[in-house]
C-alpha cells in the first residue's frame, strides 16, 4: 500500500492561518483512510505570507482550505 504523505506546517504563521483545521479535516477521516496517510508536522515550509502551507508527497502547496485537502486526498487514495 502506498502512502500519501502530507506534511502540514505548524509554524506561528500557518498555525494563525488555519492550519489546525487541515489538521481537524484529516482526523475525521474514516480509520481506513488515515491508515493510508503519513502525517507529519512541520515548524516552517517557507512560505509563511501564503499559509496555511502543506506539502503533499513533497509538493508545496499554498492557501489550502480544509474541503481542498480533503479532495486533494480522496483524490490521491482513490486514483
Amino acid at each position: 500500500m502506498t502512502l500519501v504523505s502530507i506534511e502540514i506546517c505548524m509554524g506561528s504563521a500557518c498555525y494563525l492561518l488555519g492550519a489546525q483545521d487541515l489538521l481537524e479535516a484529516i482526523e475525521s477521516l474514516a480509520p481506513e483512510k488515515k491508515a493510508k496517510i503519513d502525517l507529519r508536522g512541520a515548524t516552517c515550509l517557507k512560505a509563511c505570507g501564503n499559509g496555511p502551507n502543506i506539502k503533499v508527497d513533497g509538493v508545496l502547496l499554498s492557501n489550502v482550505t480544509p474541503k481542498e485537502l480533503l479532495e486533494i486526498i480522496h483524490d490521491k487514495i482513490n486514483g
